[in-house]
């Protein structure tokens, strides 16, 4: 390998190092402290005062993997794990366009990034999928039946990180039937493949009972933007679709091995991408793999003259030519590594939070996107009434509760007043239920531009901790913050 590339690697690892804070990264970091503490799943949650559902962590062990680089390195280390698991799927795809042109290789690479971004700018679980279907597309695409007899292993470890091996299935179940119609004689092998990599996601510590809660909540009409169709989106958003679409009709005109089984999955890719825009970003992926045979077609790389000697690099341009990346990635990585920042603006202001973990243990009726941040801050003293997990621990009907509850409606004051929670955190929107807490028993004891925090009568009052960074609202945020 040229020395200049360890100093590119090294800066392209710095760049994928920036991540965002996800509204559900203090739960996902939470819970896998818990399991590293117990080494126990428990269906009974801590930190949840309204669950009506036994808890399936089915992401237990990304949590874990999250958990332990927390626990090792900090925030950075949620960085740098994340940034190594998207390098390496980037890496598979620069490999797989080994053949074609550097600029068509940038090209498909920038597409990618741009068509992923949606995975790859924070550390969640789905970065496991999008690891997971790099080296299923990697299997598919060698043809080789020595290398699927590993496509089990793959799921046993997909089932328990993220559910996205649903999509891995789908795809892999497709390009078996595809290839299974153009070549009879391979049904059986097939076949096989493909049931023993279903039965290897009852690999996990709910077995069949995952199965019921994947089928019972994996579906479009989820109330969540990501499972929204794509179609609902800023225009930018389909660029990217438009792309992937466009290279998989130039596939169809390119006689190249598996073509009849690389439209097909790309087409039912693109149908749920359009439908689900969570899928885009492993649509856009899954294109990069599938077409690389079409992109090494249409743009070969230039041959080189065998004829001429190869050229050696003066030893000092050599040495500039590695230590200017590393520099660069040693600059941008103090930047990168130093922060996971708080940049959505679903996430809370610290101040509220503060004030909380001051008062008297109980419950904390809170909003959906808040609660995970309040499990870190304040769990498991104060126990919330709602949190990202949504449909793991929470009823539709608790869920429409609690929607109720933020539009001051009548189920959601009548949910409140049978609750008589000792506190109530929520957005400053909500102004009818805010009004109704001051005529039913409580005060406000903390009220900012963005939220409230309402106190049950028969509680002390809320003090400012003594060191309230209030004033510093306006300055960039880092988790676990």
């Amino acid at each position: 390998m040229r020395p200049w590339y360890a100093g590119v690697f090294a800066l392209v690892l710095a760049l994928f190092a920036f991540t965002s804070a996800d509204p559900d990264l203090w739960g996902h970091v939470r819970f896998g402290l818990d399991f590293l503490d117990t080494w126990a799943l428990p269906s009974v949650d801590p930190y949840s005062f309204t669950q009506d559902r036994p808890w399936i962590n089915h992401e237990w062990l990304s949590e874990a993997m999250m958990a332990a680089a927390y626990r090792g390195a900090g925030a950075p280390g949620l960085a740098l794990l994340k940034a190594v698991l998207t390098l390496a799927v980037f890496v598979w795809i620069w490999r797989a366009l080994r053949g074609a042109r550097t600029g068509a290789r940038l090209a498909v690479a920038t597409v990618v990034w741009f068509g992923t971004v949606h995975i790859t700018s924070s550390i969640r679980p789905q970065v496991w999928t999008f690891l997971c279907l790099a080296v299923l597309w990697q299997i598919l695409m060698e043809h080789s039946a020595r290398r699927r007899i590993w496509l089990p292993m793959l799921f046993v470890f997909w089932v328990n990180v993220h559910g996205g091996w649903i999509v891995g299935l789908g795809v892999l179940g497709v390009w078996a039937a595809v290839q299974a119609i153009i070549e009879p004689r391979a049904i059986r092998g097939w076949a096989v493949v493909c049931l023993a990599c279903a039965a290897a996601t009852l690999c996990n510590p709910y077995g069949w009972d995952l199965w019921r809660f994947m089928a019972e909540t994996v579906r479009p009409t989820r109330e969540i933007d990501e499972w929204g169709a794509l179609w609902g989106t800023p225009l930018i958003n389909w660029i990217p679709w438009f792309a992937a679409v466009g290279g998989m009709l130039v596939a169809v005109r390119h006689r190249t091995p598996n073509r009849a089984a690389i439209t097909a999955v790309l087409a039912m890719l693109a149908y749920g991408a359009a439908t689900v825009m969570r899928i885009e970003s492993l649509f856009i992926e899954s294109a990069a793999f599938a077409l690389a045979p079409t992109v090494r077609h249409w743009w070969p790389a230039r041959p080189v003259a065998n004829s001429l000697p190869p050229r050696r690099v003066p030893t000092a341009a050599a040495v500039l030519l590695l230590s200017m990346p590393l520099a660069a990635a040693v600059w941008i990585g103090r930047a990168s590594l130093g922060c996971v920042a708080m940049v959505n603006p679903a996430l809370p202001e610290r101040t509220p939070a503060r004030w909380l973990a001051a008062g008297e243990p109980g419950r904390l009726v809170t909003a959906f996107g808040w609660g995970q941040y309040a499990i870190w801050h304040l769990g498991p003293r104060l126990r919330v009434s709602m949190d990202g997990r949504r449909e793991t621990i929470y009823s539709a009907a608790r869920l429409a509760q609690h929607d109720a509850i933020l539009a001051g409606s009548t189920a959601g004051l009548v949910a409140l007043a049978e609750w008589r929670a000792e506190y109530v955190w929520l957005p400053a929107t909500s102004r009818t239920t805010k009004e109704w807490l001051r005529d039913h028993g409580y005060r406000v004891d903390v009220e900012t531009p963005q939220s409230f925090v309402a106190v049950r009568g028969d509680l002390p009052l809320l003090l400012a901790p003594t060191d309230d960074v209030q004033a510093e609202e306006g300055h960039a945020r880092c988790f676990p913050d």
